[in-house]
């Protein structure tokens, strides 16, 4: 049997040796001073055949006892020389120092010791006047040592670093890596000098109890057992410093950080709350911790970063024209000696890829990121981990120690200072605009700051524009009324299968940065932080506003969609587009936006490239068409910066209804509007600043000849003139924000004080809004969007435009009166159609409520 083990070995090794090169250091044996005639045992960090196969091999080499030889001693006492020998009878002279390999999180006392070390701990400790010594030289042995830069996706994937491999991880590394293979002997042991600084002395009956169980078992408090630890320690503290040495520090650190998690006083103080609450033990609760960390944690790694470098690179080449970043030297200007949270826009799964691809070129440590557990698949979840996600449900409802968890792994990841990235709007925008924020993560962040906040918080706010999303058939059936789908293993192939398709350029553009403690204190009470936190997020999603990226698509999309038909004549269009751009670089919206530098004509050419539009030959002048799918996709693109162009389309609208309008007029109804406009669009300038900016869109406007001054009069141009046609595809961008406002308001009107809550309202118009839709095909499903109606009903409470009694909502007279400033901005038909909705009776509408799961 023996024979055949070691005819295994040799062959093994012999085919090992085919595939792997090795260097030891130190390359003389006489380097490590070994006492002579004293047995050599060697320590390997995890449980590996290829360690022991190279390990022996190098051992033969450099004429050090073999690693596999069989050593046998008897037990001698010869009192004269000082010596007394213990009863030695080991197979091997090797051990792996915990027979586990990679600790468990889901263990509170991970590693099991190599019962070989145990013996021989054993066996010193009961001979302890003796001068007889044991020497442990731990070999620490990197495959490839994971090499700064590496020429391919696979070698930058299966580097060495800090997670033990499954057995094909290590096969794959050895035959790409195995040719750089690496042993490093550390500097010998002694385990009599470790037994005597743990005090270990003879009982007298040369028995010292060392037991296995979770570790160390029935002896976990005999000095045996203290003797044991010890040398773990020590062998796992060089082990550590020689991987650190080689391959960087531990970044890989799932083990790490669910440990520190679990291990915190306010999460130990939950778990014991927890236990009492449900009758549990400590332990059973525990363990439950545990399970819930580690599914939360991300297992950042080194190697798959390179690796995702070099996946990404390609990818990008493959889908992109090119990643234009604007305004990066702000991060390193802000975020010196800070916190950085990442808090970009969220417009498709690329996002965090691309947003951690950029700040990895730019020489910064990708953040970690967090991720919905939606996308927490199978493989999915395990490469999105390693990449550096971590993972939350949407909603910590019903299970209060989850929430203290993450709240928890939250806290210590902000408090080591990685960098971290999420998105405040919660989920993926469908219609293409910004969404309302939803401020849990933010909230904890302030929570973790005011609890121990050693350095400040810098939120970096993101825009990310793209030219195509690689989710536009999703979108698209989202866009077009269909109910939003759950991901799935097979939805990600299906995207997948898209990316043979080209998507134009993506710009990233860093707007202006936030710092935490200019709204909040440390000591700020609860009532006034969750204020705070409220204004710190909508100061948030208004600075990504601000940093627009505005590209040929988004100006061909407000060009395109303005108004009811997807046809243009191509030097009109063209002409509008430029009208669109001069009229943004004349008035800008902020001083971080950035317009594309195409010329309409341009813009169209690049259009038809791209497929986006096709051209109808005609005599009097060719026509740019788009596809009614195309149509609303370009209406997502129109969404993405449409906020720039919400005030100056409000403006031409009221002149192209009523072609004559006094300026103060004009004022007045732009002022009672901009309140709900700018909660709806996350609009950045004060109600203040809005009288001086008003004045600069008209003098551009007037400029550009779309508008006409006489004294105090505002007038259209006539029909006939081509300014007109702009000036009402300027208006048609903001017809629909303007008919959801006005649902609104009437059909509260209609209803009167006291009738209706705020959630049903929201139903009724959600209903009513969804029959104008279907009613008059112009209207696309975003006419509906819950959002948008809900922020208007939020908005009408903050003005004190409404009030609630007993839970119902009551109307105010100005809000009766502001329904009169419909007859100004809307059409003869819209204004039919909303008071045909508006009439409709109560019990319609209750009935209408009671099947609105149905209908939705």
């Amino acid at each position: 049997m023996l024979l055949a083990r070691r005819l295994l070995f040799n062959a093994l090794q012999w085919l090992l040796m085919r595939v792997v090169r090795f260097k030891s250091f130190p390359a003389d044996a006489n380097v490590l001073v070994l006492p002579p005639g004293q047995p050599v045992f060697y320590a390997l960090h995890i449980r590996q055949l290829s360690a022991l196969l190279v390990l022996d091999e190098a051992v033969r080499q450099l004429g050090l006892p073999a690693a596999t030889r069989h050593i046998r001693l008897s037990e001698s006492n010869q009192p004269d020389k000082g010596v007394r020998t213990p009863r030695i009878d080991e197979r091997s002279t090797f051990f792996f120092l915990t027979r586990r390999g990679q600790p468990s999180p889901l263990q509170r006392n991970p590693y099991r010791y190599s019962d070989r070390l145990m013996r021989l701990v054993q066996a010193l400790a009961s001979t302890p006047e003796s001068s007889f010594d044991i020497q442990i030289v731990p070999v620490s042995i990197f495959w490839g040592r994971s090499p700064t830069h590496q020429d391919s996706v696979f070698k930058a994937l299966f580097a060495d670093n800090w997670v033990t491999p499954g057995f094909f991880s290590q096969t794959v590394r050895l035959l790409i890596h195995g040719r750089q293979t690496f042993l490093k002997f550390g500097a010998p042991i002694s385990l009599r000098s470790t037994l005597a600084q743990s005090g270990v002395v003879n009982d007298g009956s040369g028995d010292v109890s060392v037991g296995v169980g979770g570790g160390i078992g029935g002896g976990i408090g005999s000095s045996g057992g203290i003797a044991l630890r010890r040398i773990a320690r020590l062998l796992r503290a060089e082990f550590k410093r020689e991987r650190e040495l080689a391959i960087g520090p531990n970044l890989s650190h799932r083990q790490t950080l669910v440990n520190s998690v679990i291990g915190s006083a306010q999460l130990q103080q939950s778990i014991q709350d927890e236990a009492a609450r449900n009758h549990q033990t400590v332990d059973v609760v525990e363990l439950r911790a545990r399970k819930i960390a580690v599914e939360i944690a991300s297992d950042y790694s080194y190697p798959f970063i390179r690796a995702y470098d070099r996946a990404l690179s390609a990818l990008w080449n493959r889908i992109y024209d090119g990643i234009e970043v604007h305004g990066f030297d702000e991060i390193a200007k802000a975020g010196a000696g800070a916190q950085i949270i990442y808090l970009p826009c969220h417009r498709s799964h690329i996002d965090y890829l691309l947003l951690s691809y950029m700040i990895y070129h730019k020489g910064l440590l990708p953040p970690h990121v967090a991720a919905g557990d939606n996308l927490n698949m199978p493989v999915v979840g395990g490469l999105l981990r390693r990449g550096g996600a971590f993972f939350l449900r949407r909603s910590f409802k019903g299970d209060a120690l989850y929430g203290d968890v993450f709240r928890e792994y939250l806290h210590t990841i902000i408090e080591r200072g990685f960098p971290i990235e999420y998105f405040v709007e919660g989920g993926r925008s469908r219609t293409g605009r910004m969404l309302a924020p939803k401020a849990g993560l933010l909230a904890m962040t302030v929570a973790s700051w005011q609890r121990d906040g050693s350095r400040p918080i810098v939120f970096i706010p993101v825009y990310i524009g793209y030219e195509r999303v690689i989710e536009g058939e999703t979108y698209f059936a989202e866009l077009s009324g269909q109910p939003k789908k759950r991901e799935s293993v097979l939805g990600l192939f299906r995207a997948l299968g898209s990316l043979r398709e080209h998507f134009g350029k993506v710009h990233v553009n860093i707007g202006e940065p936030v710092r935490i403690d200019d709204f909040v204190s440390r000591d700020q009470q609860d009532d006034d932080v969750k204020s705070a936190v409220a204004r710190l997020a909508d100061t948030i999603v208004t600075r990504i506003n601000s940093a627009l990226v505005v590209n040929p698509i988004n100006l061909l999309a407000l060009a395109l969609t303005s108004r009811s038909r997807s046809a243009m004549d191509e030097i009109e269009l063209g002409q509008l587009i430029d009208q669109l751009k001069r009229l943004l670089q004349q008035v800008p919206y902020s001083d971080r936006q950035q317009v594309s530098p195409m010329t309409g004509a341009q813009v169209i050419a690049y259009a038809k490239l791209h497929k986006l539009v096709s051209q109808i030959e005609h005599p009097l002048g060719n026509i740019i068409e788009t596809s009614a799918k195309q149509t609303v996709m370009l209406s997502y693109f129109r969404n993405n910066v449409m906020h720039a162009f919400v005030v100056p389309a409000l403006i031409a609208a009221l002149i192209a209804r009523n072609d004559v309008m006094e300026r103060d007029l004009l004022r007045g109804i732009v002022a009672n509007l901009y309140p709900f406009l700018r909660a709806d669009w996350f609009l950045w300038r004060e109600a203040a600043q809005l009288d001086a900016y008003v004045e600069q869109v008209l003098d551009c406007l007037l400029a550009m000849r779309l508008l006409r001054s006489s004294g105090s009069q505002l007038s259209a141009p006539a029909a006939q003139e081509i300014e007109s046609a702009a000036l009402h595809q300027l208006a048609g961008i903001v017809q629909q924000p303007l008919e959801r406002y006005y649902l609104v308001v009437t059909t509260l009107a209609r209803l009167g004080s006291a009738r209706v809550s705020s959630q049903e309202l929201e139903n009724t118009c959600f209903l009513l809004a969804q029959r104008i839709a279907f009613l008059h095909p112009a209207r696309t499903p975003e006419f509906f969007d819950r959002n948008s109606i809900r922020t208007i009903i939020a908005t009408l409470q903050q003005l004190g435009q409404t009030s609630q009694s007993d839970g119902l909502l009551d109307v105010s007279e100005p809000l009766l009166a502001a329904a009169h400033d419909a007859r100004y901005l809307l059409s003869a038909e819209t204004r039919l159609a909303l008071s045909h909705v508006a009439a409709l009776s109560q019990d319609d509408i209750l009935k209408a409520q009671s099947s609105l799961t149905r209908i939705q």
